[in-house]
């Protein structure tokens, strides 16, 4: 029984017009340790998926009254996070362009067989485990962050705080919600003697697309005493705007 361990009676919905195919379908799951739910109407998939979670979702492309398109977009947009895999006797591109759009993560063409279908929850399984990885390791990192003992933020290009850590508290004075709700916060707590220098190595860094820097500077404590700091950049990843 392959996967019965990470299946532990996870909710699976199937929707097919074929009542058959829902029976076999449904005995598989049962099999691999899943909980299989089984519509042959698609505005009774809907309604139960109002009422319960499903992680994934096995949708026929060709049924009556509700398309299987239309359907798997309606089952995202109620749950992002819910996965759908759409099963199809039909090569038609335009179909799959759409599914794709749609946010389709694997397909089954009919006729497929047992290992098919058992090779498609594998495969979602794996990209269960691959979220979770992700999930996990940004967690540390997170934590990582916000418990150095380093001020540790993030500026937009007007200079506006759009995240700071924890540290922000020990080292300055100030929450970091109390920062960030501040406008002007970062220049505001750079010494007055300072701050020309600074904002100046800021903004040639953005206009440089990332440029780094390091440079001594001074800033101010809440209680209003100085501490001495040396500010560094890092260049940023993705939004240029960062």
């Amino acid at each position: 029984m392959a996967g019965s361990r990470e299946a532990a009676g996870e909710r699976i919905l199937v929707v097919d017009d074929d009542e058959t195919m829902c029976q076999m379908l449904a005995e598989i799951l049962a099999k691999e340790g899943y909980c299989g739910c089984v519509c042959t109407d698609p505005e009774e998939a809907l309604s139960i998926a109002e009422q319960d979670v499903f992680s994934l979702a096995f949708v026929d492309i060709n049924m009556p009254t509700i398309s299987g398109l239309d359907l798997a977009a309606k089952l995202k947009e109620s749950d992002p996070r819910r996965e759908v895999v759409f099963i199809t006797g039909s090569g038609a591109i335009d179909d799959a362009v759409q599914a794709i759009k749609i946010g389709a993560n694997d397909f089954l063409r009919k006729p497929f067989s047992v290992t098919e279908f058992t090779l498609c929850l594998r495969r979602f399984q794996e990209r269960k485990a691959l979220r979770n990885q992700i999930v996990r390791a940004e967690r540390r990192y997170f934590d990582l962050v916000q418990n150095v003992p380093l001020l540790i933020y993030v500026l937009h290009k007007n200079l506006q705080l759009d995240f700071i850590n924890h540290a922000c508290f020990h080292i300055l004075g100030y929450s970091p919600d109390e920062a960030i709700s501040t406008p002007d916060w970062f220049v505001g707590r750079i010494h007055f003697e300072d701050r020309d220098r600074i904002t100046k190595l800021v903004d040639a860094a953005f206009e440089s697309g990332g440029a780094s820097f390091s440079a001594e500077c001074r800033f101010i404590h809440k209680k209003g005493h100085v501490i001495n700091t040396i500010v560094k950049s890092i260049p940023p990843y993705g939004d240029p705007g960062q």
